[in-house]
């Protein structure tokens, strides 16, 4: 199945297509070990170089296996992190996933981001439920997927947890314009 990506706002956000100019930020996310912590061990410049060219391959504004947005604070005009769509080939339905500078922690953007991404996946892409798997440990993303109203199961890995929400679960509403 194709989808059309598009870019979207919330009261503070702006959400586009990632495109290649954004290759100095993926980089300095998938290289940074503290941001790494939770996900991986950090990317090396050449495993940093191959995840963008493959994230870019399998993200256009019709693609089907990944989409992928640029998060930039509206205020600062900045660009902070990304947030994405991945396809799991067995369930069908995409898994979420976020991450933002370590500066752009602590003002509840990635629950924004995250947010309005289920949102647009629920409204604009007319998926039936959206997944969160992350790792146990990873507090931050537990507070992330409790506030929107997520269900958290464990997987038969008990190191890691599986979460998903559909439209009458979500618990708040941060999708403002989508065009």
């Amino acid at each position: 199945m194709q989808y059309e990506m598009r870019s979207f706002t919330t009261e503070r956000l702006f959400m586009r297509p990632t495109e290649p100019k954004d290759k100095p930020l993926f980089f300095s996310l998938y290289t940074d070990a503290k941001v790494m912590r939770k996900i991986c061990p950090p990317f090396t410049e050449q495993e940093a170089e191959e995840a963008f060219n493959r994230t870019l391959s399998q993200t256009d504004r019709f693609g089907n296996k990944r989409l992928n947005w640029t998060i930039r604070e509206q205020v600062t005009n900045q660009d902070i992190g990304f947030v994405g769509l991945t396809w799991d080939k067995a369930q069908n339905q995409p898994s979420i996933g976020v991450m933002l500078l370590r500066h752009a922690n602590g003002k509840s953007l990635p629950e924004e981001a995250v947010g309005a991404l289920v949102e647009y996946g629920l409204h604009y892409l007319s998926v039936s439920r959206v997944y969160a798997v992350f790792d146990k440990n990873n507090l931050a993303s537990q507070r992330i997927v409790k506030k929107l109203g997520f269900i958290i199961n464990t997987l038969d890995d008990e190191n890691w947890f599986n979460s998903y929400v559909e439209q009458n679960h979500l618990a708040h509403h941060y999708l403002k314009e989508c065009y």
